[in-house]
């Protein structure tokens, strides 16, 4: 790509970022890079919606197994299984937070471009620069008093994120290139916002790839230090039950993109496929805060309505596999009865299709209703719904029925609410303001739960 093709003939450029920050080095000291670095920043540093009684931890990768396999003629992403090691009680429905690290390549091209190669794992800490012209400047609560470049950019800062017009007029001013100060100057401009729309939030150019693109930028890492983002952990959700094997082990499900897979499901991928019994990989988790959207003992009598798209499926097979062994100790008690809806691009992008099944024959799963969005005639999880309006809408307004969805909260959770909008309607002979209405009173009395991600 040629920077010189977007840069105006005139522009202003927005106000830079200024540093105030500098790196001090402890002379010889080498310093050995940490599994989380962030972990070093003691109880100043909060993990989002981390739960009080349990702090990040170090835990084994015991297995890790393809679900499905990645298709491109159906668009149909790689989805693998991983079984980690446990350290805190938990209930399906349940998440936990995991801790990504930056690919390492890009940590090294990094390391080289700032000239720090040889000072990667030298100990270093940050301090304000005397005479700081900002009245509140702060050291980042996420680095680490003591650290070392390498950890600074491995496990505290966001290398891949969208950077803003401030950010760029900054880096400006760390090239002695001519047309990539003049690219990055024009577009951090109001005059340019045509190309910053279609570079950086069309083609989805990030912080990364603006390196990339201007090989001459050689930011400082204390100015990176104090401007680039944290490098935060990811939800997943818990797809298994506490009551499997003893609670010493816990399952999370992620999809993995074909081109430019996320940060954290990369490692995820990296650290599965070479991990062994012999030599577990390890990554750092912790347990999230729990809210309605879980399924415990108490839960065993009610009914569910179970609502989910590709992935979404993941709490759901840790409420059915907890309902399967509830009832193994309780065999004399009485059971709700759960419905499943579920919708993949095909039959085999289903997870555990098998398992469903089983459960299916074993009356476990009253109704499994499954929907494919590829093929000659795609049908999708909406549609569904209002084919079985009547008895949906009838098993849905009992007192002891839960409706759980799971999905994409951008887009496809929006669309589920809108179907059962529809199903309220034709069943209630409601208008859409009323159903509308009573959706949102469902959601008040906890009958209607939703776990999205955007």
């Amino acid at each position: 790509m040629d920077v010189g093709a977007y840069i105006l003939s005139e522009y202003i450029p927005a106000k830079p970022l200024v540093g105030n920050l500098e790196v001090c080095f402890t002379a010889g000291e080498q310093t050995p890079t940490e599994a989380c670095a962030q972990l070093k920043c003691g109880d100043v540093l909060k993990f989002p919606f981390a739960r009080l009684d349990s702090q990040p931890r170090s835990v084994e990768i015991k297995e890790s197994k393809v679900l499905v396999a990645a298709d491109k003629a159906t668009e149909t992403k790689s989805v693998v299984e991983l079984t980690l090691e446990s350290t805190f009680d938990y209930q399906p429905g349940d998440t936990i937070g995991i801790m990504p690290t930056n690919n390492t390549e890009q940590v090294e091209t990094l390391l080289y471009r700032l000239e720090l190669l040889d000072q990667a794992d030298a100990t270093c800490h940050l301090k304000i620069v005397l005479n700081c012209a900002k009245k509140n400047a702060k050291l980042p609560a996420h680095i680490p008093a003591t650290t070392t470049p390498r950890e600074i950019l491995t496990h505290c800062l966001s290398l891949n994120f969208v950077p803003q017009k401030q950010l760029l007029s900054a880096l400006a001013g760390f090239t002695n290139d001519d047309k990539e100060r003049g690219f990055l100057s024009c577009l951090s401009s109001k005059q340019a916002t045509e190309h910053y729309q279609s570079l950086i939030l069309e083609k989805g150019l990030l912080f990364i790839d603006i390196l990339e693109l201007c090989v001459n930028c050689r930011p400082s890492l204390a100015f990176l230090a104090e401007h680039l983002p944290r490098l935060l952990p990811r939800p997943y959700s818990i797809a298994s039950s506490p009551l499997e094997d003893g609670n010493r082990n816990l399952r999370v499900i992620y999809s993995l993109l074909s081109h430019r897979p996320g940060v954290t499901t990369s490692m995820l991928e990296a650290a599965g496929q070479q991990s062994s019994p012999e030599h577990p990989k390890k990554v750092v988790i912790y347990p999230r805060i729990s809210n309605l959207f879980r399924y415990t003992e108490q839960d065993l009598g009610s009914n569910q309505i179970l609502i989910a798209v590709g992935t979404g499926l993941a709490p759901f097979l840790g409420f059915l596999a907890h309902k399967e062994e509830l009832l193994k100790q309780q065999s004399q008690k009485e059971s709700g009865h759960s419905w499943l809806y579920i919708g993949a691009k095909t039959p085999v992008a289903i997870l555990k299709r098998e398992k469903l099944m089983a459960w299916q024959q074993c009356s476990l799963l009253e109704r499994l209703r499954m929907c494919y969005s590829r093929g000659e005639s795609p049908i999708y999880v909406q549609q569904m719904l209002e084919e079985d309006c009547e008895d949906l809408v009838k098993f849905l307004m009992k007192p002891e029925t839960v409706l759980y969805v799971c999905a994409d909260g951008a887009k496809i959770s929006q669309s589920i609410a809108s179907g059962l909008g529809r199903c309220l309607q034709k069943a209630l002979h409601l208008s859409e303001d009323e159903a509308s209405q009573l959706l949102k009173e469902l959601k008040t009395q906890g009958k209607y739960r939703e776990d999205v991600w955007l």
